[in-house]
């Protein structure tokens, strides 16, 4: 009986030994894990470059492994370390795959960030029993940023001229300009100098810009003045070319980046220039009534009070005579100036001028019997030396009968 007890404990003593073999065996040909890493820019700001990390380890093995103590150190090409993390591990089932994933935030602090090499380390290992064996891990990725910092958006900026004065010379403006920035950092505009061109290439104007910056992802109204010639109201359309350099913060670095834009401005409204509500250019008539050997004759006195430091000119200007009773209207004659009529600057004219109304005309309107005189008188008025001009009509009335 004690032998055959011998034998059965050498008999299992042989199989735990035998499997404690295979297992060693096994266990030293553990096949090194499939690693596949991938490294994403997902968010770049002034304040910091986000990096999500994917780390994808696959296990060949028929047994179990471990992976621990993962870290990844990120460094500038310069050698600056921007980063170092660590990552949990965990246990990769045997044949399986496991991900592990991080968003690595990182600031630069200066230092030049076009590449960026990832060193990913730890170990993987495996357990059996009193069997444990592991292997390092080491794996190396460079991630270029560089196409990022190179195709950077230019502002987007839209223009608005407002004229502050004007004189013989040319027209101080101020213009409100709002810039959209359509990038996720700010960037920081400097010597900037802006030109105002017409649609044939000549140049008409200029603006002094503020600097100032432009915040990340939002509009921004910058400051300009500057001038522009009396001759940009001939222009189809105006253009502000806007060259300076802007600078950028990305996660704490810092790079300049030459400006080159163009936008469309309006061309400032004659109208609201020449004839502004609280400054308006005064035209009155005066008009004398009285019968003549011809028939009626009325001299007419258009006076023109220039309040403004530059010439003005009268074009077309068109004198009507009506007869007016009730609703009702008559023309009785009306004569033209074909020649322009220049008003200096801060100064009045009075230009005169008459209709004859023929006495065959007076029986056949009835004027005698009429209530009132009605006078009109329209005309193009402009800045001298421009082409557009602004429509103006001015009317008045006579009681008829202070005429008779």
């Amino acid at each position: 009986m004690r032998k055959k007890i011998v034998i059965l404990l050498v008999i299992v003593a042989i199989f735990y030994i035998a499997v404690g073999a295979l297992l060693l065996l096994n266990i030293q040909m553990m096949e090194s894990p499939d690693i596949l890493v991938e490294i994403e820019v997902t968010e770049i700001n002034s304040e910091e470059v986000v990096l999500h990390t994917i780390i994808n380890v696959g296990n060949p093995n028929s047994f179990d492994i471990i992976a621990r103590n993962l870290e990844i150190a990120i460094t500038t090409p310069d050698g600056y370390e921007v980063a170092n993390v660590l990552i949990e591990g965990g246990k990769i089932g045997s044949n399986k795959n496991q991900t592990f994933i991080e968003d690595v935030e990182i600031a630069f602090n200066g230092h030049s960030p076009e590449r960026l090499i990832s060193k990913i380390s730890g170990e993987v290992g495996a357990n059996i029993l009193f069997i444990e064996k592991t292997i390092p891990l080491k794996v190396g990725v460079v991630t270029s940023i560089e196409n990022l910092l190179n195709d950077l958006a230019a502002p987007i900026i839209d223009a608005t001229i407002n004229i502050d004065d004007i004189t013989t010379d040319n027209i101080d403006i101020s213009a409100e300009i709002t810039a959209y920035n359509p990038n996720a950092f700010d960037m920081y505009l400097t010597n900037i100098s802006t030109e105002i061109e017409t649609d044939t290439g000549e140049k008409v104007g200029s603006l002094e810009v503020t600097n100032g910056v432009i915040t990340g992802l939002q509009y921004t109204d910058l400051e300009a003045s500057g001038s522009l010639l009396l001759k940009a109201f001939n222009a189809k359309k105006l253009f502000i070319n806007l060259e300076g350099m802007a600078g950028v913060n990305i996660a704490g670095f810092e790079k300049n980046l030459p400006l080159d834009i163009t936008a469309i401005v309006n061309i400032p409204d004659l109208e609201e220039i020449l004839l502004p509500k609280e400054n308006p250019t005064i035209l009155s008539i005066k008009v004398d009534g009285k019968l003549s050997v011809k028939g009626f004759l009325s001299e007419i006195e258009l006076i023109v009070n220039n309040t403004f430091k530059v010439d003005l000119v009268l074009r077309n200007t068109t004198i009507k005579l009506y007869i007016a009773g009730g609703d009702n209207q008559k023309l009785l004659g009306e004569t033209n100036i074909e020649e322009e009529i220049v008003i200096d600057a801060g100064n009045f004219k009075n230009v005169s001028s008459e209709i004859i109304v023929p006495f065959s005309k007076i029986l056949s309107a009835n004027l005698l019997s009429a209530d009132w005189l009605l006078i009109s008188v329209s005309a193009y008025i402009t800045v001298k030396g421009i082409d557009p001009a602004v429509y103006l009509q001015i009317q008045g009335y006579q009681d008829i009968h202070i005429l008779t």
